[in-house]
Protein backbone atom coordinates (compact mmCIF):
# COMPACT_ATOMS: atom_id res chain seq x y z
CA UNK A 1 0.00 0.00 0.00
CA UNK A 2 1.35 3.42 -0.94
CA UNK A 3 1.98 6.09 1.69
CA UNK A 4 -1.01 8.10 0.36
CA UNK A 5 -3.33 5.12 0.71
CA UNK A 6 -2.04 4.40 4.21
CA UNK A 7 -2.82 8.00 5.16
CA UNK A 8 -6.35 7.76 3.72
CA UNK A 9 -7.00 4.53 5.61
CA UNK A 10 -5.64 6.05 8.83
CA UNK A 11 -7.85 9.11 8.43
CA UNK A 12 -10.92 6.95 7.86
CA UNK A 13 -11.50 7.98 4.24
CA UNK A 14 -13.19 5.78 1.67
CA UNK A 15 -10.97 3.34 -0.22
CA UNK A 16 -9.90 4.38 -3.69
CA UNK A 17 -11.30 2.92 -6.89
CA UNK A 18 -7.95 1.27 -7.47
CA UNK A 19 -8.33 -0.61 -4.21
CA UNK A 20 -11.78 -2.02 -4.94
CA UNK A 21 -11.93 -2.48 -8.74
CA UNK A 22 -10.46 -5.84 -9.71
CA UNK A 23 -11.14 -5.83 -13.46
CA UNK A 24 -12.79 -3.77 -16.20
CA UNK A 25 -14.64 -4.43 -19.43
CA UNK A 26 -14.82 -2.21 -22.50
CA UNK A 27 -17.96 -2.72 -24.57
CA UNK A 28 -17.40 -2.16 -28.27
CA UNK A 29 -18.52 -3.38 -31.68
CA UNK A 30 -16.24 -2.24 -34.50
CA UNK A 31 -14.96 1.09 -33.16
CA UNK A 32 -11.36 1.71 -32.16
CA UNK A 33 -11.07 1.65 -28.36
CA UNK A 34 -7.26 1.61 -28.11
CA UNK A 35 -7.03 4.97 -26.26
CA UNK A 36 -9.58 3.83 -23.68
CA UNK A 37 -7.89 0.48 -23.18
CA UNK A 38 -4.52 2.20 -22.77
CA UNK A 39 -6.04 4.55 -20.17
CA UNK A 40 -7.52 1.66 -18.17
CA UNK A 41 -4.25 -0.24 -18.37
CA UNK A 42 -2.42 2.82 -17.04
CA UNK A 43 -4.88 2.88 -14.12
CA UNK A 44 -4.19 -0.86 -13.46
CA UNK A 45 -7.84 -1.82 -14.04
CA UNK A 46 -7.03 -4.97 -16.09
CA UNK A 47 -9.27 -4.17 -19.08
CA UNK A 48 -10.81 -6.72 -21.45
CA UNK A 49 -12.57 -5.65 -24.65
CA UNK A 50 -15.90 -7.38 -25.32
CA UNK A 51 -16.81 -7.36 -29.02
CA UNK A 52 -19.99 -9.33 -29.74
CA UNK A 53 -20.48 -11.62 -32.71
CA UNK A 54 -24.15 -11.49 -33.66
CA UNK A 55 -26.07 -14.28 -35.32
CA UNK A 56 -28.07 -13.59 -38.48
CA UNK A 57 -31.23 -13.23 -36.39
CA UNK A 58 -29.53 -10.97 -33.82
CA UNK A 59 -28.44 -8.66 -36.62
CA UNK A 60 -32.15 -7.83 -37.08
CA UNK A 61 -32.47 -6.65 -33.45
CA UNK A 62 -32.58 -2.94 -32.75
CA UNK A 63 -29.23 -1.28 -32.14
CA UNK A 64 -30.16 -0.50 -28.54
CA UNK A 65 -31.12 -4.11 -27.81
CA UNK A 66 -27.80 -5.32 -29.17
CA UNK A 67 -26.06 -2.85 -26.85
CA UNK A 68 -28.22 -4.23 -24.03
CA UNK A 69 -26.95 -7.71 -24.89
CA UNK A 70 -23.33 -6.58 -24.68
CA UNK A 71 -23.91 -5.06 -21.23
CA UNK A 72 -25.49 -8.36 -20.21
CA UNK A 73 -22.35 -10.16 -21.37
CA UNK A 74 -20.32 -7.95 -19.01
CA UNK A 75 -22.80 -8.51 -16.15
CA UNK A 76 -22.45 -12.28 -16.53
CA UNK A 77 -18.69 -11.96 -16.17
CA UNK A 78 -18.92 -9.50 -13.27
CA UNK A 79 -21.23 -11.93 -11.46
CA UNK A 80 -18.36 -14.42 -11.33
CA UNK A 81 -15.79 -11.99 -9.86
CA UNK A 82 -14.95 -10.89 -6.36
CA UNK A 83 -14.78 -7.18 -5.65
CA UNK A 84 -16.05 -4.55 -8.04
CA UNK A 85 -16.01 -4.52 -11.84
CA UNK A 86 -15.75 -1.36 -13.95
CA UNK A 87 -17.81 -1.46 -17.16
CA UNK A 88 -17.22 1.19 -19.84
CA UNK A 89 -18.82 1.76 -23.21
CA UNK A 90 -16.38 2.35 -26.03
CA UNK A 91 -16.90 6.13 -26.06
CA UNK A 92 -15.99 6.61 -22.39
CA UNK A 93 -13.09 8.98 -21.63
CA UNK A 94 -11.87 8.48 -18.03
CA UNK A 95 -10.23 11.09 -15.87
CA UNK A 96 -6.50 10.93 -15.26
CA UNK A 97 -5.50 9.19 -12.01
CA UNK A 98 -8.95 7.61 -11.84
CA UNK A 99 -7.62 4.76 -9.69
CA UNK A 100 -6.73 7.27 -6.96
CA UNK A 101 -10.26 8.74 -6.81
CA UNK A 102 -12.30 7.76 -3.73
CA UNK A 103 -15.26 5.41 -3.84
CA UNK A 104 -18.53 7.28 -3.44
CA UNK A 105 -20.96 4.68 -2.12
CA UNK A 106 -21.36 3.22 1.39
CA UNK A 107 -18.97 0.31 1.78
CA UNK A 108 -21.35 -1.43 4.20
CA UNK A 109 -24.12 -1.63 1.57
CA UNK A 110 -23.70 -4.95 -0.30
CA UNK A 111 -26.14 -3.94 -3.05
CA UNK A 112 -24.73 -0.48 -3.82
CA UNK A 113 -23.29 0.39 -7.19
CA UNK A 114 -21.93 3.56 -8.72
CA UNK A 115 -22.16 5.65 -11.89
CA UNK A 116 -18.74 7.17 -12.63
CA UNK A 117 -20.39 9.21 -15.38
CA UNK A 118 -24.00 10.40 -15.32
CA UNK A 119 -26.21 11.93 -18.00
CA UNK A 120 -28.70 14.51 -16.66
CA UNK A 121 -28.11 13.35 -13.06
CA UNK A 122 -30.83 13.65 -10.44
CA UNK A 123 -30.48 13.18 -6.72
CA UNK A 124 -32.88 11.11 -4.62
CA UNK A 125 -31.28 11.66 -1.21
CA UNK A 126 -28.12 12.34 0.75
CA UNK A 127 -27.41 9.08 2.56
CA UNK A 128 -25.70 8.66 5.92
CA UNK A 129 -23.38 11.00 7.81
CA UNK A 130 -21.01 10.96 4.81
CA UNK A 131 -23.80 12.42 2.62
CA UNK A 132 -23.42 9.91 -0.21
CA UNK A 133 -25.35 11.01 -3.32
CA UNK A 134 -28.11 8.48 -3.97
CA UNK A 135 -28.96 9.20 -7.58
CA UNK A 136 -30.94 8.45 -10.69
CA UNK A 137 -29.35 8.66 -14.12
CA UNK A 138 -29.67 6.76 -17.38
CA UNK A 139 -26.51 6.39 -19.50
CA UNK A 140 -24.27 3.38 -18.87
CA UNK A 141 -21.12 5.05 -20.18
CA UNK A 142 -19.07 4.07 -17.11
CA UNK A 143 -20.27 2.32 -13.95
CA UNK A 144 -19.07 0.00 -11.19
CA UNK A 145 -20.93 -3.06 -9.90
CA UNK A 146 -20.21 -6.01 -7.64
CA UNK A 147 -21.24 -9.64 -8.21
CA UNK A 148 -24.50 -9.35 -6.29
CA UNK A 149 -25.70 -6.33 -8.26
CA UNK A 150 -24.54 -7.97 -11.49
CA UNK A 151 -26.74 -10.99 -10.78
CA UNK A 152 -29.75 -8.75 -10.19
CA UNK A 153 -29.07 -6.99 -13.51
CA UNK A 154 -28.87 -10.37 -15.26
CA UNK A 155 -32.25 -11.36 -13.80
CA UNK A 156 -33.72 -8.11 -15.09
CA UNK A 157 -32.21 -8.71 -18.55
CA UNK A 158 -33.84 -12.14 -18.76
CA UNK A 159 -37.22 -10.72 -17.75
CA UNK A 160 -37.06 -7.87 -20.28
CA UNK A 161 -35.89 -10.01 -23.19
CA UNK A 162 -38.67 -12.51 -22.49
CA UNK A 163 -41.30 -9.75 -22.48
CA UNK A 164 -40.20 -7.72 -25.54
CA UNK A 165 -39.69 -8.06 -29.26
CA UNK A 166 -35.93 -7.48 -29.62
CA UNK A 167 -36.46 -5.89 -33.02
CA UNK A 168 -38.24 -2.99 -31.35
CA UNK A 169 -36.42 0.03 -29.99
CA UNK A 170 -35.97 -0.28 -26.22
CA UNK A 171 -34.27 2.42 -24.16
CA UNK A 172 -33.03 -0.10 -21.60
CA UNK A 173 -30.60 2.25 -19.85
CA UNK A 174 -33.44 4.63 -18.93
CA UNK A 175 -35.37 1.79 -17.30
CA UNK A 176 -32.51 -0.15 -15.75
CA UNK A 177 -32.03 1.84 -12.59
CA UNK A 178 -35.66 1.99 -11.47
CA UNK A 179 -36.02 -1.71 -12.21
CA UNK A 180 -32.86 -2.74 -10.37
CA UNK A 181 -33.73 -0.40 -7.50
CA UNK A 182 -37.10 -2.15 -7.36
CA UNK A 183 -35.16 -5.35 -6.79
CA UNK A 184 -33.44 -3.84 -3.75
CA UNK A 185 -30.23 -2.29 -5.14
CA UNK A 186 -29.02 1.30 -4.63
CA UNK A 187 -27.22 3.58 -7.10
CA UNK A 188 -24.80 6.37 -6.15
CA UNK A 189 -22.71 8.98 -7.94
CA UNK A 190 -19.67 11.11 -7.07
CA UNK A 191 -19.81 14.85 -6.56
CA UNK A 192 -18.24 15.36 -9.99
CA UNK A 193 -18.04 13.11 -13.02
CA UNK A 194 -15.12 10.68 -13.01
CA UNK A 195 -15.08 10.68 -16.81
CA UNK A 196 -16.77 11.96 -19.94
CA UNK A 197 -19.10 10.62 -22.61
CA UNK A 198 -16.94 11.19 -25.65
CA UNK A 199 -19.18 9.83 -28.38
CA UNK A 200 -21.75 11.32 -30.67
CA UNK A 201 -25.52 10.92 -30.51
CA UNK A 202 -27.06 7.52 -31.19
CA UNK A 203 -29.21 8.06 -34.33
CA UNK A 204 -31.72 5.50 -33.03
CA UNK A 205 -32.56 7.83 -30.12
CA UNK A 206 -33.24 10.74 -32.43
CA UNK A 207 -35.36 8.59 -34.74
CA UNK A 208 -37.63 7.91 -31.77
CA UNK A 209 -38.15 11.55 -30.85
CA UNK A 210 -35.48 11.92 -28.14
CA UNK A 211 -34.03 15.27 -29.21
CA UNK A 212 -30.90 15.59 -27.05
CA UNK A 213 -30.55 11.94 -26.07
CA UNK A 214 -27.07 10.70 -26.80
CA UNK A 215 -25.64 14.23 -26.75
CA UNK A 216 -25.21 14.31 -22.99
CA UNK A 217 -21.87 15.44 -21.55
CA UNK A 218 -20.35 15.84 -18.09
CA UNK A 219 -21.39 19.11 -16.45
CA UNK A 220 -18.31 19.20 -14.19
CA UNK A 221 -15.33 16.84 -14.22
CA UNK A 222 -13.35 15.64 -11.22
CA UNK A 223 -10.09 16.17 -13.10
CA UNK A 224 -8.42 16.33 -16.54
CA UNK A 225 -9.12 13.54 -19.02
CA UNK A 226 -6.78 10.88 -20.36
CA UNK A 227 -7.44 12.03 -23.95
CA UNK A 228 -9.67 14.41 -25.91
CA UNK A 229 -13.19 13.06 -26.53
CA UNK A 230 -14.16 12.02 -30.04
CA UNK A 231 -16.74 14.80 -30.33
CA UNK A 232 -13.95 17.40 -30.20
CA UNK A 233 -12.40 16.25 -33.51
CA UNK A 234 -8.98 17.03 -32.03
CA UNK A 235 -9.90 20.61 -31.13
CA UNK A 236 -9.04 21.84 -27.65
CA UNK A 237 -11.30 24.85 -28.25
CA UNK A 238 -14.27 22.54 -28.90
CA UNK A 239 -13.52 20.77 -25.63
CA UNK A 240 -13.46 24.04 -23.65
CA UNK A 241 -16.70 25.12 -25.32
CA UNK A 242 -18.35 21.82 -24.31
CA UNK A 243 -17.23 22.29 -20.71
CA UNK A 244 -18.77 25.78 -20.53
CA UNK A 245 -21.99 24.73 -22.28
CA UNK A 246 -22.54 21.68 -20.08
CA UNK A 247 -21.85 23.63 -16.91
CA UNK A 248 -24.61 26.04 -17.97
CA UNK A 249 -26.94 23.12 -18.68
CA UNK A 250 -26.21 21.81 -15.19
CA UNK A 251 -27.01 25.15 -13.61
CA UNK A 252 -30.22 25.37 -15.65
CA UNK A 253 -31.23 21.91 -14.45
CA UNK A 254 -30.69 23.02 -10.89
CA UNK A 255 -32.57 26.31 -11.37
CA UNK A 256 -35.58 24.58 -12.97
CA UNK A 257 -35.85 22.02 -10.16
CA UNK A 258 -34.77 19.03 -12.27
CA UNK A 259 -31.89 18.18 -9.94
CA UNK A 260 -34.02 16.53 -7.22
CA UNK A 261 -36.46 13.61 -7.45
CA UNK A 262 -38.97 12.99 -4.71
CA UNK A 263 -39.51 9.38 -3.56
CA UNK A 264 -41.50 7.70 -0.80
CA UNK A 265 -38.33 6.13 0.60
CA UNK A 266 -36.49 9.19 1.89
CA UNK A 267 -37.64 12.29 3.81
CA UNK A 268 -38.25 15.30 1.62
CA UNK A 269 -38.84 18.25 3.91
CA UNK A 270 -37.76 21.83 3.32
CA UNK A 271 -34.40 21.30 5.06
CA UNK A 272 -33.73 18.19 2.93
CA UNK A 273 -34.49 20.07 -0.27
CA UNK A 274 -32.28 22.98 0.73
CA UNK A 275 -29.41 20.64 1.57
CA UNK A 276 -29.74 18.77 -1.74
CA UNK A 277 -29.93 22.06 -3.64
CA UNK A 278 -26.77 23.25 -1.87
CA UNK A 279 -24.97 20.05 -2.91
CA UNK A 280 -26.17 20.54 -6.49
CA UNK A 281 -24.75 24.06 -6.55
CA UNK A 282 -21.49 23.03 -4.89
CA UNK A 283 -20.78 20.28 -7.42
CA UNK A 284 -21.10 22.78 -10.27
CA UNK A 285 -19.24 25.77 -8.81
CA UNK A 286 -16.21 24.19 -7.17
Amino acid sequence: MTMARRRLAFEGHNPTLGEVIKQSYVLAYRENVDPLVAALEAEKFNPTVLRPVYSEEEQTYSRNVRTFMNHHNAWLRAAEHDGFTLICEGDCVPCLRLASFPTFWPSDDPVAWGYLYQGSPRILALVGPEKYLRCHTSPLVAYVINARVAKVMCEWFDAEMAARDPKDYFSFDALLQWSVMGRGCHAFMPMKHYGEHGGRANPEHRAHGMARAGEHRADNLAGPLHFLPQYCDGSRRAYVFARVKERLYGLARLATNRWMVRTNVYPYGISDRLEMAAVGLKRLLF
